[in-house]
């Protein structure tokens, strides 16, 4: 009932800013149709975590297995004090991705180029919707809940902040790829392709949602990994085949 519930509400609202169009200067609702899919995003993602069945162990097994490869070595390294700057910018940088993409979009209107706003979500959403595709029917549990201690992550406000955030507004459950990664590298490197100075600092915070993302535990590497080349695919296929 409750994956129903959104779905309708998706789509009244989408019947709602065509019926408006009818009746409404252009202008309102171009903004407000522009400005949907920043909404309807997490409708799918709850959709997507509602839908899911059990936890598949064996595939997250796999995520572990592959995360102790290829990050034990150096992880507990980087829980000394005298990294604790580090691991809070991380931190910092893996909040942001909740504005990333919503600040994109007024970039866009702020340099008067808001006729790319559809090769901005085109590649967003492209990249991202996968992810909880996969997500629901593959479903795993982060490694922040595995893991009691995890070896590089430090308490502090912005952690604690985060975490809150996870478990309030989260349907608890690893998106592989990561959709935070998908959704921010993807918006990012629209806004560098058509805003280069902006777009590039842009894509530098993107890069730090992803480090963020597995040095919190957020993710397991193998989500940022597949998820910055699963984006950068979208991207140069949407760059050679529409723009």
């Amino acid at each position: 009932m409750a994956i129903a519930a959104i779905g309708a509400t998706g789509l009244l609202l989408l019947a709602l800013v065509y019926l408006a169009s009818q009746f409404l200067p252009p202008r309102p609702v171009t903004v407000t149709r522009d400005i949907l899919p920043a909404l309807l995003m997490p409708m799918v993602y709850w959709q997507a975590g509602w839908l899911s069945g059990k936890i598949n162990h064996g595939f997250q097994a796999k995520l572990q297995q592959l995360d102790r490869k290829l990050l034990s070595s150096w992880m507990p390294i980087l829980a000394q004090p005298r990294y604790r700057w580090a691991m809070a910018i991380l931190e910092l940088a893996y909040i942001s991705c909740y504005v990333l993409v919503p600040l994109g979009l007024l970039v866009l209107y702020a340099k008067g180029l808001e006729r790319h706003v559809p090769e901005y979500w085109a590649v967003a959403l492209l990249a991202t919707y996968p992810c909880y595709a996969f997500t629901a029917f593959f479903p795993t549990t982060p490694p922040r809940i595995l893991e009691k201690k995890p070896a590089a992550t430090v308490p502090g406000k912005i952690r604690t902040f985060n975490l809150w955030v996870v478990r309030s507004f989260s349907t608890e459950l690893n998106t592989f790829p990561s959709a935070h990664v998908t959704a921010t590298l993807g918006s990012s490197l629209v806004l560098l392709h058509f805003v280069p100075g902006i777009g590039l600092l842009f894509v530098l915070v993107s890069i730090g949602i992803g480090l963020g993302a597995v040095m919190g535990r957020y993710h397991y590497a193998l989500d940022v990994l597949l998820a910055a080349i699963l984006t950068l695919a979208v991207y140069v296929l949407e760059l050679h085949l529409n723009w």
